[in-house]
Parts: C-alpha cells; sequence; structure tokens
C-alpha cells in the first residue's frame, strides 16, 4: 500500500532542518539581469537592423551611370506627340534658345536641350525650322495675314514678316531653308496661279529676288551648292537630284540625277522629302514608304548624294514613327558621321529624366525578417541562460 505523497514531505519538513546556500539568491538575481539585458539587446538589434536598411536604400547611388551629356543640344530619339502638354497654356515668349525639331500642329518646337515642348497660339499650315535650330519660320492661308511670312529669332523672341512675291499676295505651298540658316526659300503660286519661288535673305530683312525657274528654284542645294536635293513627285524608287549646270552652257535648270533607295528596304519606293544636309556629301530626308504591317512609317533617312562614286554610297534610316505633323529638324544637330553603322544620332532625352524613387519594398521585407532571426536566437540564447 503506497503512502501518500503529501503526507510524506509534510512529515519531512517537521522531521528535517533546512539551510538555503546564502549564495542562491545572487545567482537568480543575475540571471534576472542577464534575461533583461538579452530583451535590451535584442531591441537595440531590431532598431539597428532596421536602421541599416533605411540608410541601404536611401543612400545615393554614386556608381550609377550619368547621361551622355548634349552642351549644343542634339536631336530627339523619338518625336511624340503624346508628350506636348495640349491643356496647358499656349507660350508667348519664342526666346527657347534652340529647336529641333518643329511640327505643324498650329506651331510645336521641341527644345534641343532638354526635349521639352513648346507649344504656340499661332496658325501654321507650312513651317520650316533653320538647320542650325535657331531660327523658325511659317506660313498659314488661314492666318490674319495670309500674304505674309512669319519667321522668330530663338534666342531673341524677335518675331518678323514679310510680304512675299513683292506684295502680289498668292499662296506659299513649301519653304526651306540654305545650309547657312541665312536664307530662306519660298515656292508657291501667286493670286492669278503663276508658280513663283523667291529667296529671301534674313539677316539682311530683304527679299533677293525672284528665280522661278531657275536652278535651285526648288528642293536644298547642298552647302557648296553644286547639287539639290530635290522633294519626290509620290512614291519613287530613287530619290531625285539636281547637278548645277556647266558655266557657259547656258542652261538655266539643273541636270536631273537620281540615287537609288535601297530595294530591299523599300521594293515599292518611298516619298522622299529632303529637309536639309548633314555635310557637303549627305543628305539628310523624311522617307515615307507605302503602308505596311511591317514598316514603321515615315522615318528620317541620311544618304550619299549621287555626285559621289557609287561605291561610297552608304544609307542609314533613324528616327522612326515620326508623325506626320514633324516636317522640320535642325540638321546641324546630326553629329559628324563616322561610318560606324552604331553611331548615336539621336539622344535620349527620357533618359535624362530624374530615375523614379526605388522600389525598397523587398528591402524592408528583408528586414523584418531579419529582425526576427535575431530576436529567436536571443529568445534560444535566453532559455539556455536560464536553463
Amino acid at each position: 500500500m503506497s503512502t501518500d505523497l503529501r503526507e510524506e514531505l509534510d512529515a519531512l519538513a517537521r522531521t528535517q532542518t533546512f539551510s538555503p546556500d546564502p549564495s542562491a539568491w545572487d545567482r537568480g538575481r543575475r540571471a534576472r539581469r542577464r534575461a533583461r539585458a538579452g530583451r535590451v539587446a535584442a531591441a537595440v538589434a531590431v532598431v539597428a537592423l532596421v536602421v541599416g536598411v533605411g540608410a541601404v536604400a536611401f543612400a545615393p547611388d554614386r556608381d550609377a551611370p550619368q547621361p551622355a551629356e548634349t552642351p549644343r543640344g542634339a536631336l530627339p530619339s523619338r518625336v511624340d506627340l503624346r508628350e506636348a502638354d495640349f491643356g496647358a497654356e499656349f507660350e508667348t515668349d519664342y526666346a527657347i534658345g534652340r529647336a529641333s525639331v518643329a511640327l505643324a500642329n498650329g506651331l510645336l518646337l521641341v527644345d534641343a536641350e532638354d526635349g521639352t515642348y513648346h507649344r504656340f497660339g499661332v496658325v501654321a499650315d507650312i513651317v520650316a525650322l533653320s538647320p542650325d535650330g535657331y531660327r523658325v519660320a511659317w506660313w498659314s492661308r488661314g492666318s490674319i495675314d495670309p500674304d505674309r511670312i512669319s519667321l522668330a529669332d530663338l534666342r531673341t523672341g524677335e518675331v518678323t514678316e514679310w510680304a512675299f512675291n513683292q506684295g502680289a499676295g498668292g499662296k506659299v505651298t513649301a519653304l526651306s531653308w540654305w545650309p547657312d540658316s541665312a536664307h530662306l526659300l519660298w515656292q508657291g503660286r501667286s493670286d492669278d496661279g503663276a508658280p513663283r519661288a523667291a529667296l529671301i535673305d534674313v539677316p539682311g530683312s530683304s527679299e533677293e529676288y525672284d528665280f522661278h525657274g531657275r536652278y535651285g528654284a526648288r528642293g536644298i542645294p547642298s552647302p557648296s551648292r553644286d547639287i539639290v536635293a530635290l522633294p519626290s513627285d509620290g512614291e519613287v524608287a530613287a530619290a531625285p537630284f539636281e547637278q548645277v549646270p556647266e558655266r557657259g552652257s547656258g542652261r538655266m535648270t539643273g541636270i536631273p540625277v537620281d540615287r537609288a533607295l535601297p530595294a530591299d528596304l523599300h521594293p515599292d519606293g518611298a516619298v522622299v522629302t529632303p529637309i536639309g544636309w548633314a555635310d557637303e556629301d549627305h543628305v539628310v530626308a523624311i522617307i515615307d514608304p507605302p503602308p505596311s504591317d511591317v514598316v514603321e512609317r515615315p522615318r528620317l533617312a541620311v544618304f550619299t548624294s549621287p555626285d559621289q562614286p557609287e561605291s561610297a554610297w552608304t544609307y542609314r534610316e533613324f528616327l522612326p514613327r515620326l508623325p506626320p505633323e514633324a516636317t522640320s529638324f535642325a540638321v546641324d544637330l546630326i553629329p559628324d558621321l563616322t561610318g560606324d553603322p552604331d553611331q548615336e544620332l539621336t539622344h535620349d532625352f527620357s533618359a535624362d529624366a530624374p530615375a523614379d524613387e526605388r522600389d525598397i519594398s523587398w528591402l524592408i521585407g528583408l528586414g523584418v525578417a531579419a529582425a526576427i532571426a535575431v530576436l529567436m536566437a536571443l529568445r534560444w540564447l535566453w532559455r539556455r541562460m536560464l536553463g
């Protein structure tokens, strides 16, 4: 028969003496202090970890590559009307410095220095931006005074107007700048339907002469004026040019020459609209092939003029998906051609914008996980010290 444990312990307490170890109380107090210290250390570890994670998340990235500088401006790598703020008020100050692209949508200029869009409240059916990007000319039949061509100096903001066709009125069909950015050629018809073409000396603020029918009366001459790039009449397999007539020949018109487009790129031809010269031997033009599901149109192209040996001809397309309103470009901003097919001819201004705030949610999650791991480790250590 078993003895009740409670009774045995009671009897033992009455018959035996108990002397506790004097150091037991000190050991208990030390253990309690260690436990408190462990909890404080855990809290400090969590705070330090969170602060460290924050420092990593928000520290500046000193090794991030910086975008290439464009000290004199550049053509943008894309022209997209969706980037223009059509809800904003029209700008009134033309002193924007330098433009890279002009669009005949009202009047819209793309800044050559930062790629921003400047929208002005004028009517402009035909727009021409000078090769150096510092002057822009426009005309519209629907303007208040349709007998005048307007021109703005983008450095000073001054706007000048010329009465074209010697005051006889009429219609402007094209505006184009010579490579010196000082002479503006207008083409059109007088009120009686007669074709007209005249050259405006912009710095001299005077119209030089009417030279319809002469060599260079349409198109854009090369810097030496030895050859003129012409617009095509519809889709063509070869870009049209005119060469200067020989002296003493008595010929007033240029000698037609062609420069074949690459048949593999344009088997059905393309509409060719010259917009300027990159240098003496290379013309820049808008190339617009027929509508296609696989071809982006229109786009810019730079190619060798036909007065050069055919063995030296090159052809390169760039800046695709142009909106139809993009009609004029500051071709002086095209860098000196090196012949490298990978040479960058435009600049991505979107890469210059401040980077969006970095997503640090993954860093915060990592910090929380690390804090939990530290607490679990300290809890295990605490139990070892107490056990």
